[in-house]
């Protein structure tokens, strides 16, 4: 089965070849498999060399042998062919259904009765967002083509569904999900936020778990992309979750002090530089209510990497799949942030879970890594 899960066909979900889908999701796997075990090979004779060298010293030998090595720089080759092709399929899908997909768009966006959103015509995108198109997505996350554009958020929501092969679940909710039952039911059971704010929402795919699960709290999701907003708006109203959608930089936001009770963020800190983050944390601090808590998760690869072989698939991504920031996601670092923003050392956890649906599926293999702490 190359799909873990098939995708929730939600009106605003593009109709697409499934073959088509289903034989890029094979080749992908089978390059993916066999690039691994070629990296595996590499590193470890490499590796096999170097017995009195220090981890830092034999990953120097490891990226210098590599970069030289011309089965691996074909391999990065293909990496970037597969993703641009993965997201040509996807802008075929969309175009190929424009219209049925304006209308969806157009009687959800106009519904008044459930979630709102707030778009910012003078916002000003930070220059870190602008300087590539991250993951190589075609015009980037903040794109925003006209007064109605929504494709953006289309292209985005069925992109991440292939690009995960299914593994996020049928409303790509996978990390929304995973929070809530490995880290909220685990360390905070007693916390019934009535306020929630998501960082980086993008079209809201973790943003409606937590609505799901508090049905009475007003929750927030946060994006710098209007395009990404409107579609993450109709979306959310489509799958009947009553959402508020606001365009803004969660380096810096309006919300007054002390308002939110839990603030939570999915895979956003491997995308915004150092600095970023460092503030991102303060903001988190100002908007808590004492007692709030605040939530991160990324995955493990990234933020920690446990071998030499993730940490080069880590490095490289830098360049191969434009993802310019990874290469400063550094758990160390975030863990002095957390101090530097105000919060209590002591409270501060950092767990290994597993994702909701691969539990689901028997793998409790832990792949994400959460950051969670309380303020006093």
């Amino acid at each position: 089965m190359v799909f873990l899960h098939n995708q929730t066909k939600h009106p605003l979900i593009p109709q697409s070849d499934r073959e088509a889908e289903r034989k890029l999701a094979q080749k992908t796997q089978n390059f993916r498999r066999d690039f691994f075990l070629l990296l595996k090979e590499q590193i470890e004779a490499i590796a096999s060399q170097s017995a009195k060298e220090s981890n830092n010293q034999v990953y120097a030998r490891v990226r210098q042998q590599l970069n030289q090595n011309p089965d691996i720089q074909e391999g990065h080759r293909q990496r970037t062919l597969l993703q641009d092709e993965l997201w040509q399929q996807v802008i075929s899908s969309i175009n190929g259904d424009r219209l049925r997909l304006t209308k969806a768009f157009e009687f959800y966006h106009w519904q008044k009765n459930q979630g709102l959103l707030e778009l910012n015509p003078e916002m000003e995108y930070p220059a870190h967002q602008l300087k590539t198109e991250i993951h190589r997505m075609p015009g980037g996350y903040c794109q925003n083509c006209d007064e109605s554009d929504f494709f953006t958020g289309a292209m985005y929501d069925h992109g991440v569904f292939l690009y995960g092969q299914g593994w996020f679940g049928g409303l790509n909710d996978e990390l929304g999900k995973t929070v809530i039952n490995h880290v909220l039911w685990q360390h905070y059971p007693q916390l019934k936020p009535q306020t929630i704010l998501d960082l980086g929402c993008s079209v809201g795919h973790s943003t409606l778990p937590y609505k799901e699960e508090y049905p009475d709290a007003e929750v927030w999701g946060i994006d710098l992309g209007a395009a990404l907003l409107r579609y993450a708006s109709a979306r959310a109203k489509s799958l009947e979750r009553e959402v508020y959608f606001s365009q803004q930089n969660a380096e810096q936001t309006s919300f007054q002090n002390n308002y939110f009770d839990l603030i939570v963020s999915h895979i956003l800190l491997h995308e915004i530089p150092s600095g970023s983050r460092k503030k991102v944390f303060q903001e988190s601090y100002r908007l808590l209510k004492p007692g709030g808590v605040m939530i991160h998760i990324d995955s493990q690869s990234f933020l920690s990497p446990s071998n030499l072989i993730t940490r080069y698939f880590r490095d490289t991504e830098v360049w191969v799949n434009s993802e310019p920031y990874l290469g400063s996601s550094n758990l160390a670092d975030l863990q002095r942030y957390v101090k530097e923003a105000g919060f209590d050392r002591k409270e501060f956890k950092v767990d290994l879970v597993p994702g909701y649906y691969a539990v689901q599926k028997g793998n409790d293999k832990a792949g994400w890594m959460a950051l969670s702490v309380k303020k006093r």
